[in-house]
């Protein structure tokens, strides 16, 4: 809807006979909704972009308490499997 109003509002703006009918307050109504609709837009994309990167740090916080549990168990610093050693006589 928001790019209906954008095209029809630039394609008054290129045709100059239509254009001078526009005079300056109608001219203004015209910029303001369209910066008003590219304002709901950037509102729109910002508050997304906030609620994704607030989601994504509960999920790595809960990741975090899972794995906490897991943390004692962990090998990295011991072999797994000693090695025998033969005792030849």
């Amino acid at each position: 809807m928001g790019a209906h109003l954008l095209l029809t509002a630039t394609l008054l703006l290129l045709r100059p006979s239509e254009a001078a009918a526009l005079m300056e307050p109608e001219l203004c109504y015209v910029l303001d909704a369209i910066l008003f609709l590219y304002g709901l837009v950037l509102t729109g994309l910002y508050c997304r972009l906030r609620f994704l990167v607030h989601r994504r740090s509960q999920q790595r916080a809960g990741k975090e308490t899972e794995e906490a549990v897991y943390a004692g168990l962990s090998g990295e610093s011991q072999e797994m499997y000693e090695t025998l050693q033969y005792q030849r006589s």
